[in-house]
């Protein structure tokens, strides 16, 4: 694929050219043009010098002084030249010598200019203009050589394309420059991208054009989410292993007193210290199904997420038998990662149905921001157990299975997202109320 550098290089040098091109072009048109128009007004001037010096006799013969032309229509073949016709008769300039322009006769105020091969083939620019004079028509021509004049135009034409070449390639100069540093900042990415791989930075740390911030943005947004991702992995792989290793001590002491203890007892200590250890590996699987295929920094689809979400958990909660009903009010929306969405739902849901007698409720509420509210029919909290209710390894009933890290887990989770956990008590269904407080634009920072 094309460089992004050398597509606009190219483009812009191509523009370039067109532009000064076009330019050349036009100016070239302009100046000829204008000396032209010059050159034809002088030789309308010359010739109506030419009328007021001629004359008719009595007798109807045609009398020029030519004497008062000046010297240059004078001299043979010098590239100025006129012919004055009346009557069928014509005088022409002696600078035409015994060479004849042949030019028709006009009405009366009509102006015609001519392009004609004169004398040794000189170039010659022609006027013609109809006049009355004396009540006799007169048809004056006269002429000029502008092979000096086209010389003098080629010459600034070719001066022009110089300089306009000089000034072509200084800014084609100054573009790449230009270019180069504007795709600074891509390179810059891609060495702090470099730096990523090889483990010297956590993010990228650039002050970024505003159409490139955005890019810069999403990044570090995802990088922080994989990093905080990869903190709640090791906490979660950290609080298994803990609550398992406790429970294999327990059996290894157990096992100590076999010779000591009836078979009765061990078998119920064992047994007992089993059943806790597969509780501890049902949560985290459980948990493991209700994150489903994410895809970070996007808007979610609630309606989908929860929908799968009541309908696992609904299985989960089979034999208790649960109605958990929800609700989405006034478009309500969530950006940021469905993995996130979906294991703080999943906890509190899941924590809901837990304690409930058989009722949970979820209440979507959109508008400046977005509100989730979790109410179940359960006891509820004391007002001294709601302040510890996030409190790492703090559970309100040591006889309900667990290890008391949900309620931390989502607490954190909130609190990267800018947002506010608030616990209460819940006035329809009368056990606990949960609400996971988002604003939009902070949610999306």
């Amino acid at each position: 694929m094309t460089s992004l550098k050398a597509r606009l290089s190219w483009g812009l040098t191509v523009s370039l050219v067109v532009l000064f091109t076009l330019q050349w072009l036009l100016v070239s048109y302009a100046i000829s043009s204008l000396t032209e128009n010059q050159l034809v007004e002088r030789l309308q001037r010359e010739s109506e010098n030419l009328l007021s010096i001629v004359e008719f006799s009595p007798n109807n013969t045609m009398i020029l002084d030519a004497e008062r032309m000046g010297a240059i229509y004078q001299r043979q073949f010098s590239g100025h030249y006129y012919s004055v016709s009346a009557l069928q008769q014509q005088a022409i300039s002696r600078s035409l010598w015994d060479a004849s322009l042949n030019l028709p006769a006009i009405p009366v105020g009509q102006v015609k200019k001519l392009k004609l091969t004169g004398p040794e083939q000189q170039p010659l620019l022609v006027v013609l203009h109809g006049y009355k004079k004396q009540n006799q028509l007169i048809t004056i021509a006269v002429a000029e050589n502008i092979k000096p004049l086209q010389a003098n135009i080629q010459r600034f034409q070719l001066l022009y394309a110089g300089i306009s070449a000089l000034g072509l390639c200084i800014l084609l100069y100054v573009q790449r420059r230009m270019v180069v540093h504007a795709l600074t900042p891509l390179h810059t990415i891609q060495t702090n991208l470099a730096k990523l791989e090889r483990g010297e930075s956590g993010h990228l740390d650039m002050q970024a054009p505003e159409e490139i911030s955005p890019l810069v943005d999403e990044i570090n947004r995802l990088l922080t989410a994989m990093d905080r991702k990869y903190h709640r992995s090791r906490e979660s792989v950290g609080n298994l292993a803990h609550a398992l290793k406790t429970r294999l001590t327990l059996l290894n002491q157990t096992a100590e007193k076999l010779d000591t203890t009836s078979p009765v007892e061990s078998k119920s200590a064992i047994y007992a210290s089993t059943e806790v250890m597969h509780q501890i590996i049902e949560r985290e699987l459980k948990r493991a199904r209700l994150i489903g295929d994410t895809r970070p920094g996007r808007q979610v689809d609630l309606a989908l997420c929860i929908s799968e979400l009541v309908s696992t958990l609904r299985q989960i909660y089979a034999q208790k038998n649960v109605n958990i009903t929800w609700e989405l009010i006034a478009e309500a929306k969530f950006f940021g990662d469905k993995e996130d969405l979906m294991e703080m739902l999943g906890n509190l849901l899941d924590n809901a149905c837990k304690w409930s007698r058989n009722r949970v409720s979820l209440t979507v509420i959109g508008g400046d921001g977005t509100s989730f509210v979790i109410e179940d029919d359960g006891t509820g909290a004391s007002p001294d157990e709601l302040n510890l209710l996030t409190r790492r390894g703090f559970r309100a009933d040591e006889s309900k299975p667990g290890s008391g890290l949900g309620l931390a887990i989502v607490n954190d989770m909130v609190e990267s997202y800018h947002g506010t956990l608030i616990f209460g008590r819940s006035a329809a269904l009368g056990g606990l109320r949960v609400e996971v407080k988002f604003n939009h634009t902070r949610q999306t920072d």
